[in-house]
């Protein structure tokens, strides 16, 4: 049973965008919030995009680069909800997307083969054809600047590899596809193209499982009674890989997308990532500017978030190692621990970086690092604390803790 949200009824004025020879680029990825947030579940609970990813082929125009159409993405039983579908003219019905300025998408207003039942919707057969399209399109095509819609959050965009719709639209018809659907805010769509992610494996191999504790984005995050979540609360267990020219380049895999990650129901891209880490100089560890493949939805702002370290980021506007050091914002890697004291993101790759008001340091524990290696008197009594200095008697599985035995402490993370 599907339950309407209306938010918006308006005009569109359609016009087209085509191109005559196409190139196949592989599988998108696609999030749909023009239909699926017009479901519900068994229990009522409006349907969430995310939870619905599916595989569309798509292809970009040989004429005009930066035009692509996505293959028939709504009559395949691919799309989660094809068994609502009454369209059954066995027709292509090709979505095409106007990317060729990536501030600025456009969907021009397309019937996407989707139709179902609704006898509300004021057509004789009871049924309700999606003509979609986006509000940043529908606003262009009523005369309004492109400066504006940016300015109110309205335009498609796309970034990195994914088009982001953060207010889709659609209506029964050509003419009028510019309602949206009333419910969450991140309720939107997304198309993340093929990338080279897999043809770049072969760079690498495995090292193992390492832990991360996150300092560049949980500490900016807020639990659901509002208080600031703790990345020591939440250890991300994730691949880490070597690489094969260069055995002193490691790199994270995709850390951002892990069940561990606080935050990872707020991910809007399907977007992989390899985070690289240089560890040539032990003393001097580096995590250059790159994206972390974590793009949230905060108000009415899509952002992106890039991620680096004040090691890095200081040597590269002028400061000496000396200084940097002295500092003590110089990351480093020592029994096992890789230890980045300062984290630094950003919403844009060559911005000015930032941190949190509440810094927390990012540890990365190699393989079989869960435990310092420290000589110490056996005899002595072992004491845990928390990273508040409080001390635990008891401590639990899946917590970072300060161990102390006689006159030596270490930092520890039971599993």
């Amino acid at each position: 049973m599907k339950k309407l949200y209306i938010l918006f009824t308006l005009i569109s004025i359609a016009t087209s965008a085509s191109a005559d020879n196409w190139q196949p680029l592989g599988n998108a990825i696609v999030t749909d919030g023009w239909i699926t947030p017009g479901y519900v579940d068994d229990e009522g609970h409006q349907l969430n995009p995310a939870d619905y990813p599916f595989e569309v082929a798509i292809e970009e125009s040989m004429e005009s680069p930066g035009i692509y159409r996505l293959i028939n993405p709504f009559c395949t039983d691919k799309f989660h909800l094809s068994e609502f579908n009454l369209d059954k003219s066995g027709n292509d019905f090709n979505i095409v997307i106007d990317a060729r300025d990536r501030t600025f998408v456009i969907f021009q207003p397309q019937y996407c083969g989707f139709t179902d039942e609704d006898p509300e919707s004021g057509n004789e057969l009871g049924q309700y054809p999606y003509y979609i399209s986006d509000m940043g399109t529908y606003m262009y095509n009523l005369g309004q600047q492109r400066e504006v819609i940016n300015m109110l959050k309205c335009a498609s965009t796309m970034r990195g590899n994914t088009i982001y719709v953060p207010q889709p639209t659609f209506g029964i018809t050509v003419d009028n596809a510019s309602q949206a659907w009333d419910g969450d805010a991140t309720m939107i769509s997304t198309i993340t193209l093929p990338d080279n992610f897999d043809e770049e494996s072969e760079q690498w191999e495995s090292f193992g499982v390492a832990t991360m504790i996150d300092g560049w984005i949980t500490p900016g995050w807020k639990d659901e009674s509002g208080k600031l979540i703790n990345p020591d609360d939440h250890p991300i267990a994730v691949e880490i890989m070597q690489n094969i020219e260069n055995p002193d380049i490691y790199c994270l895999v995709d850390p951002f997308h892990e069940t561990d990650f606080a935050m990872v129901h707020q991910n809007l891209t399907q977007s992989r990532t390899r985070i690289i880490i240089d560890m040539t100089d032990p003393d001097f560890v580096t995590v250059k500017p790159q994206t972390a493949a974590f793009v949230a939805r905060e108000e009415n702002d899509i952002r992106q978030y890039f991620i680096t370290e004040a090691g890095h980021y200081l040597l590269a506007n002028g400061r000496t190692p000396y200084e940097i050091k002295e500092q003590n914002h110089n990351a480093t890697y020592s029994n096992g621990i890789i230890t980045i004291p300062t984290p630094l993101f950003a919403f844009e790759l060559n911005s000015s970086y930032k941190q949190w008001t509440a810094t927390h340091p990012t540890y990365i524990y190699m393989p079989g690092a869960g435990v310092r290696s420290v000589t110490c008197d056996a005899s002595a009594p072992v004491e845990y604390y928390n990273l508040q200095g409080m001390r635990i008697e008891n401590p639990e599985a899946g917590h970072m803790y300060i161990r102390r035995q006689g006159s030596r402490s270490d930092k520890i993370f039971i599993r």
